[in-house]
């Protein structure tokens, strides 16, 4: 995995510079080399003058770096940060400052926070992206905020330079798929690059049998108890299986969405459901959504960077006023990363396609319990920018009491008030759930991105 650069501004003010700043960087910068994956550049020494601020842009820009962490051993001036961020294109700040110390002798020893405050004005009225971290060196509250930062900055890159394999496009009557490629590329980044079902079946058909093979055996390893359907079609989804991969490489994408009803259920195209293989796809790091929704796939990817755990796109099957718990559910296309410890699943044939039996393949499971957090990313009422639905709960101990994938979950806000601002916000029925609260990092990089909250608590 290529390394996250961070750019390293440690500041102070002229003649404030002495032997504990001297420390304090050093320690500052060990700090930011414990983080996961990541490439220091420049603060190898304090930086108090604007002179010696260009000095250090210069490295910058050579290595561009991700994000500029500008740590505040005092005061400083208030015209570095803005220089070096806008000079870089915008790129994210954030703001390190320190508890101020006890002014022994009343003399103000750091004003950190004042810097920030003052810092931070600029970067929010100029829109450029910067998030807050106060606390001292060394402690490992400071270090778990550096490092939800660097997490919430690399869920901005990741999502901006998202590049989504739309195959096939969105399925028949479902608006709530629908997306503006337009508007998605100017408030988000992310990219759409059309993909026909022709061009996937094509593929498939074109692979050997050494091919089809190889992929067989990744996704009968992905059940744990084997196949309940049939072999034919267990090799049809494992063709197109390693079809798509391919075209990922072809087109240049990073995740997919997929019209997976009807022509690819039809004999004439294909002959199977394609539920199972949206499903090992996610499983195997090529995140996949169902039923052509390019915005769940924008939210997938965004939470997968932040959670480090495979999402799950779903619907909200059941959620009554009087309920202990909601029920978040989809066909069969969960990744087995996130199955019940110890449930033995297997790739079976659709409950529901040609009234059931027919046609594989679905691989059913329930999802394992644990803190969660759902959300739906999607447009504002007028199509100006964009609204995230953010809800937060605990899924509890599931059985398959019906086909497919289910999870029990019982919302912090009640299910009554998830169902009513569902309803009367008029959120598409497609949801996107990640393990873990991650609800606090959400709203971060809706702030940022100028996106609209709706929380459910």
């Amino acid at each position: 995995m290529k390394k996250f650069k961070i750019g390293f501004l440690p500041l102070t003010k002229e003649n404030w510079t002495n032997d504990v700043m001297e420390a304090q960087r050093k320690q500052a910068r060990e700090m930011l080399e414990k983080l996961d994956n990541v490439e220091v550049i420049g603060g190898n020494a304090m930086i108090d003058v604007e002179a010696k601020a260009v000095k250090e842009l210069e490295v910058f820009e050579e290595n561009r770096p991700d994000v500029i962490i500008a740590f505040y051993a005092t005061f400083s001036l208030g015209t570095i940060v803005p220089l070096v961020s806008q000079r870089l294109g915008k790129v994210p700040v954030i703001l390190w400052s320190i508890p101020e110390p006890d002014p022994a002798g009343g003399r103000l020893q750091a004003n950190s926070f004042c810097a920030t405050n003052m810092n931070a004005h600029f970067l929010w009225r100029f829109h450029i992206p910067y998030f807050s971290v106060h606390g001292n060196i060394g402690e490992d509250k400071t270090q778990a905020s550096l490092e939800r930062a660097v997490r919430i900055v690399r869920s901005i890159k990741k999502v901006k330079n998202l590049r989504i394999g739309s195959i096939g496009g969105r399925v028949p009557g479902f608006y709530t798929s629908c997306c503006s490629e337009m508007l998605l590329r100017d408030k988000i980044g992310s990219e759409v690059k059309t993909i026909t079902m022709l061009e996937v079946v094509n593929e498939a058909k074109k692979l050997t049998e050494a091919e089809v093979d190889e992929a067989v055996e990744l996704i009968k390893g992905d059940a744990s108890c084997g196949v309940a359907t049939k072999e034919e079609h267990v090799r049809k989804c494992a063709a197109m299986f390693a079809a798509i991969r391919k075209l990922k490489t072809k087109f240049g994408v990073s995740t997919f969405t997929m019209r997976c009803w009807p022509e690819i259920i039809s004999d004439e195209m294909y002959g199977i459901t394609a539920c199972a293989l949206i499903g090992h796809l996610t499983n195997h790091g090529d995140l996949t959504v169902c039923e052509g929704d390019v915005y769940a796939a924008v939210m997938l990817n965004l939470e997968k960077e932040l959670s480090g755990i495979d999402p799950f796109f779903c619907d909200l099957i059941m959620c009554e006023d009087d309920s202990d718990y909601a029920v978040l559910w989809h066909c069969g296309a969960a990744p087995c990363s996130i199955r019940k410890e110890g449930y033995q699943s297997k790739l079976d044939f659709s409950s529901t396609v040609g009234g059931g039996g027919v046609k594989g393949v679905v691989h059913e499971f329930p999802l394992k319990p644990g803190k969660i957090t759902l959300a739906r990313l999607g447009e504002t009422r007028d199509g100006s920018k964009f609204r995230m639905l953010i809800a937060t709960g605990e899924g509890i101990d599931t059985d398959l009491f019906v086909r497919g994938n289910p999870l029990k979950v019982k919302f912090d806000g009640g299910c009554k008030k998830l169902k009513e601002t569902v309803f009367n916000n008029g959120f598409e029925h497609h949801f996107s759930m990640s393990y873990g609260d991650i609800s606090s990092e959400l709203l971060e990089f809706c702030r940022v991105m100028d996106i609209e909250p709706i929380v459910v608590k």
